[in-house]
């Protein structure tokens, strides 16, 4: 008689912990909102009191494709408002975007959002987000906006892509 064991295993298929100023601030781009780095963190603030909602949004420069094993997780802490994280990645299987949305309230402490690909629906669309990076297909672009009007501020920590694979 014998037993199978099953282990969880995690890989880290790409991280950003944000210490590198220049080469990673490169990639946010900023829709009325400022992005600022200070001690290895990303802070997004904005003020939409006359335009509206705050958006930020950054891409991973690699053509990088993903499967329903893989996770997102982000390290953040959300300071005032409620934020709203869409993300859009490609997979290994599909020539389309996955992508969904998750709602993130406010706390005084970090938070560990976990993000499973396997949860994301495919969207089916002529020019988004082809349009936003021409001529590059990114891995995974991330969105990150106040879910309600008023002040906004998110810090990030820390994102990355893992993957769970059994064995």
């Amino acid at each position: 008689m014998f037993s199978l064991v099953f282990f969880l295993v995690n890989a880290i298929v790409w991280q950003e912990d944000f210490t590198t100023a220049r080469q990673t601030m490169a990639q946010l781009y900023e829709y009325t909102i400022d992005i600022t780095q200070q001690d290895g963190k990303v802070i997004l603030k904005g003020n939409p009191q006359f335009e509206g909602s705050s958006t930020a949004w950054f891409y991973l420069d690699k053509e990088m494709i993903f499967d329903n094993n893989d996770v997102l997780e982000i390290v953040l802490r959300v300071k005032c408002n409620r934020a709203r994280i869409n993300y859009f990645y490609r997979r290994k299987d599909s020539p389309v975007y996955f992508g969904g949305e998750v709602c993130i309230d406010a706390k005084d402490e970090w938070q560990r959002i976990e993000i499973p690909f396997r949860d994301a629906r495919p969207c089916y669309s002529s020019n988004f987000p082809f349009a936003l990076t021409p001529h590059k297909l990114p891995g995974l672009y991330l969105f990150v906006d106040n879910l309600l009007p008023g002040n906004f501020e998110v810090e990030i920590d820390k994102i990355l892509v893992r993957t769970e694979e059994e064995q």
